[in-house]
């Protein structure tokens, strides 16, 4: 057989130019910095030590006052967490008061089982006298953080 014949059919021996092959390997190299900025974007930005956030139901029961109740999640002292009721529209504050000295006219923070930390099973009464109204939003607050929320309370 003629080795002629064959070469004719066989043009170039190389799979991928350099120059295409460059561009394939730059082209990845950002694609994969992409996605790399992309998953890191979603990890969480705090330095550790992350709050366990308080999962809260609220009722408002036969005598008009709100029962909050602590479903899951805390751990925190009382003493380190806030209460704060805000009107949703406006902004202004209803009620602002650290949970272990919340005013007596307000309400009261039950501890159910006297450890002086947010577990689940307590709960927060406050009173139908409170300036407290459908509508407003309600947040414990370690700090500037928030802990725990409810959107809008019920009518």
């Amino acid at each position: 057989m003629n080795t002629n014949a064959i070469n004719r059919y066989r043009k170039n021996d190389k799979a991928v130019s350099p120059v295409i092959a460059t561009i394939l390997m730059v082209a990845i190299t950002v694609v994969l910095a992409g996605v790399l900025v992309v998953y890191l974007q979603t990890l969480p930005q705090g330095g550790g030590g992350a709050e366990n956030p308080v999962g809260l139901s609220v009722t408002k029961n036969t005598a008009g006052n709100w029962l909050i109740s602590v479903s899951s999640g805390g751990g925190q002292n009382l003493a380190d967490v806030s209460l704060s009721v805000t009107n949703a529209n406006t902004g202004v504050s209803a009620l602002s008061s650290k949970l272990n000295v919340i005013p007596a006219a307000a309400g009261v923070y039950n501890d159910n089982n006297g450890n002086s930390k947010i577990d689940s099973g307590d709960s927060i009464l406050l009173n139908d006298t409170a300036t407290v109204d459908p509508g407003m939003k309600l947040q414990l607050l370690k700090g500037e953080s928030v802990i725990g929320t409810v959107k809008e309370l019920p009518s």
